[in-house]
């Protein structure tokens, strides 16, 4: 018999075009496996999976001068993937990576659709 838990949750983040986003997701953060459905659309990067759903409307409520929706990616090794990210891929660091006192090791991003991408590992020892 199955035990009852609750395994993921997973959205349909929206963005100003699917396909751009899609591109930018492989080419600049090296995400693969994409799909669309009209203006829908995933990705995947090992095991974490995004869904998009084209809504550049529903994006400018989100982010804005005043705001930006703030997305966490929880990843190991996140040491490994900010010197990827800034080295190799060239992505511009919005917050260079920094222990924080709640347990947290992250560094953050801004994606092409102006969500704040907090990449977050949980530590041990904070200092």
């Amino acid at each position: 018999m199955k035990k009852k838990q609750f395994i993921r949750l997973n959205v349909f983040v929206p963005v100003n075009d699917i396909h751009e986003t899609l591109n930018y997701y492989r080419d600049r953060l090296g995400f693969y496996d994409e799909w669309t459905m009209d203006t829908d659309g995933g990705i995947r990067r090992d095991s974490m999976r995004l869904i998009f759903k084209q809504d550049p409307d529903y994006v400018s409520v989100l982010n804005n001068e005043t705001y930006r929706f703030v997305l966490i990616w929880f990843v190991e090794n996140v040491d490994e993937i900010y010197k990827e990210f800034k080295e190799e891929r060239k992505i511009t660091i919005v917050s260079d990576i920094e222990n924080k006192p709640w347990g947290i090791r992250e560094f953050s991003i801004h994606d092409i659709n102006g969500y704040l991408i907090r990449v977050s590992e949980g530590i041990t020892n904070v200092s």
